[in-house]
């Protein structure tokens, strides 16, 4: 089935709260997609497009378990899912550190999780987030692959003692984080990776084709789009 999507961000592009509008097409159309970092986005889609609901495939039980076991043993609880989002390069927060590593409006897929540190009475505690950010792209054989790209943390908390050594102990950590990450990701593919596709573009939410209006959470879930070589 082939349908115009259009989806309206309330919150900025492929963040927050969305609403989608599918429109079935009566014949096939090639596809194509509006410029990127826009309030309204469109993507024409076509019947041969492969889907993958990378929120569904990640945060699973498994991966949540697992997640909140290697917390527990640096300190911290899990206070969340795993989501996904859609980002552009540009909005990274290291973007500036490596600005050329991508082009500005390429969209990495962004796996982040909230966490929950108690500190000694003398310390407020610590809420934070980590995120993991994952770059899609195709080989020269037009395989696809999906890569751990960089981490980033960002915490509320700790004062007036506490907030150092919490950021120390979350540095040192980073390499475990994005290791384990990248631990899951042969998961992602392994069922296509023998397959040549064109070109893989994200969607916001689980990228669903249903005729008519819908709501989803572009910040917690998100799609990848696949159209076969």
């Amino acid at each position: 089935m082939s349908v115009t999507s259009q989806y309206s961000f309330i919150q900025g592009f492929f963040n927050g709260i969305f609403v989608g509008q599918n429109t079935v097409q009566p014949a096939d159309q090639p596809f194509s997609e509006s410029p990127t970092n826009s309030t309204t986005f469109v993507v024409h889609r076509p019947n041969g497009e492969n889907l993958v609901d990378l929120g569904k495939l990640i945060n699973t039980d498994a991966n949540v378990g697992m997640v909140a076991k290697q917390l527990i043993g640096a300190g911290a609880a899990l206070t969340s899912g795993l989501r996904v989002q859609g980002t552009p390069w540009i909005k990274v927060p290291y973007f500036k550190q490596v600005p050329g590593a991508h082009l500005p409006f390429d969209m990495l897929a962004h796996v982040n999780f909230d966490f929950h540190i108690e500190t000694p009475w003398f310390c407020s505690d610590i809420d934070g987030n980590i995120s993991v950010y994952l770059f899609v792209f195709l080989d020269s054989q037009k395989h696809l692959h999906i890569a751990v790209d960089g981490s980033w943390f960002s915490f509320d908390g700790g004062a007036p003692f506490c907030s150092g050594p919490a950021a120390d102990a979350l540095k040192s950590a980073m390499p475990l984080v994005r290791k384990q990450v990248a631990a899951l990701l042969p998961s992602l593919t392994s069922a296509i990776s023998e397959i040549k596709f064109a070109k893989p573009y994200f969607l916001p939410g689980n990228g669903t084709k249903a005729a008519g209006p819908f709501v989803q959470n572009a910040s917690s879930d998100v799609a990848l789009g696949l159209l076969l070589a």
